[in-house]
């Protein structure tokens, strides 16, 4: 193999083995191409692991579990009931997913639909979701615990999670349905689409129910 003859190369250049240009210490040297060689074949092997890994995350970014785990969490925190009006609850939700950096694409007031962008969370707690999200489906799919590990320059070509994060933040995002129930009680769904590492999902709803309290707390302290 051409990396082979490159390793190779190298070793005779740099003198290994205790000897000048590579002479003597021949046992020495011998031990030392082949670890280079095992070396770069675990880099080689890691690289096409992750390319295929980077492949299913593309063709098919869900499992059965988080699925569940989803539907379960979306009838426990997704609707919320409100002891407001229709359109005081309306406003706060507008500010609120403003305050969160979150890009409005549609929004009805008579019908009380919102679909905008997902919430922007700290880049640490991002990266540390992201990665717990990969190893979870790459463990999930049969892949080897030390499949995100890196093994060498040529495995380091393909970054999974930061190709997974750019596909996320493409295509997800979230959607709010608001439905009057009397004069002073609102129902509100909050839902997200293409988010689904559950982890990733719960700390949606914590921070956009917490900016939505928020906003109602300032509102009533304006009246």
């Amino acid at each position: 193999m051409r990396l082979t003859g490159i390793l190779v190369s190298i070793a005779l250049l740099t003198g290994c083995g205790g000897g000048p240009m590579g002479m003597g210490g021949g046992g020495d040297f011998a031990k030392q191409m082949e670890e280079m060689q095992r070396q770069s074949m675990a880099g080689q092997e890691s690289m096409f692991a992750k390319q295929k890994l980077m492949q299913d995350l593309m063709n098919s970014p869900d499992i059965q579990a988080w699925h569940n785990q989803r539907d379960q969490m979306a009838l426990a925190v997704g609707d919320r009931q409100f002891d407001k009006s229709f359109d005081v609850v309306f406003d706060a939700m507008t500010v609120a997913l403003a305050s969160l950096g979150c890009r409005v694409q549609n929004m009805e007031r008579v019908s009380g639909y919102i679909t905008a962008s997902i919430p922007e969370l700290p880049p640490e707690q991002l990266q540390s979701l992201q990665h717990e999200a990969t190893r979870q489906y790459a463990l999930a799919k049969g892949y080897p615990p030390n499949i995100l590990d890196s093994k060498g320059p040529m495995d380091d070509m393909f970054d999974v999670e930061g190709a997974t994060n750019m596909m996320s933040r493409g295509m997800s995002g979230l959607t709010l349905s608001m439905v009057k129930q009397s004069p002073e009680q609102t129902k509100v769904k909050l839902r997200f689409d293409n988010v689904y590492y559950p982890g990733l999902v719960s700390e949606y709803y914590k921070v956009v129910w917490a900016s939505v309290d928020k906003q109602m707390f300032l509102d009533k302290a304006l009246d």
